[in-house]
This record gives C-alpha cells, structure tokens and sequence, in this order.
C-alpha cells in the first residue's frame, strides 16, 4: 500500500517529470520492466547509466552483475524517485537538470580534481534517500 501511494503522489506532485517518464516508458514497453518500491524500473540496451523521471526509472542492461552493486544502483535512482516527490515541480529545474549536465559534461573535471560522481550534491542526495527507503 504504501508503495503504490509513493507512486500516485508521484504521479500528481511530480506531474511534469512523470509525464516525461510515461511517455518514455510507452516508446519502450516492450523492453522489461518490473515494480520496484513504488517506481517503475525499464531496463535498455546501453552503456549510459541510469535516468529517473518521476514514477518512471529507466537503467541500461549493463548495471553491475554483482547483486549488492546492482541494487545499489538502482536504489540511487529511486533516491531521485523519491526527491521528485519531495520538490514537485521544481525537480527538473534542482536535480534533474543539473544531474543531467554533471553526469554528460563534467567527467574530465571529475578525473582531474579526484571527484567521484556521488560527490555532487544530486546525486549524494539521492544514494542517502535512496538507501534509506
């Protein structure tokens, strides 16, 4: 019960971001898909990582094979999951955008400061609220 109220909140507080999601999960229905803490995990071909909009996570095939490390990544993306709820309509604009540019433009700058991905503010966030749910 609780799963599926973390869901519909999502789905109204989180409109924007969950309607993005939705329409994204529609182009990929046929890839597989499960029920995961109130999200909706797709799983695609691919080496990119991970994406949450709202309700709707998306993770590529090549997640770590080691079952602790796979579900720590997807718990961090259900952390995101879980700040869309928290921020609504302002997500986009506070964790997703700028999640989105540091994982696509700041890798060098990682490699050469010794940042690690999850030293970031959006993404610490989500691996603390996605572990503790």
């Amino acid at each position: 019960m609780k799963n599926i109220l973390i869901f519909v909140i999502n789905l109204l507080w989180g409109f924007i971001q969950s309607f993005i999601g939705f329409a994204v999960f529609l182009f990929m229905l046929r890839k597989p898909h499960y029920w995961y803490k109130g999200s909706i995990i797709t799983i695609k071909e691919g080496n990119w990582g991970g994406i949450s909009l709202g309700a709707f996570v998306f993770i590529d095939k090549n997640i770590p094979k080691d079952r602790a490390a796979a579900s720590d990544f997807v718990n961090h993306e259900r952390g995101h999951s879980i700040q869309s709820i928290a921020l609504g309509p302002l997500y986009l604009f506070i964790i997703g955008l700028p999640s989105l540019i540091w994982a696509g433009c700041f890798e060098n700058w990682r490699r050469k400061h010794k940042k690690d991905y999850y030293w970031f503010y959006t993404e610490r966030w989500a691996d603390k609220w996605g572990r503790s749910g």
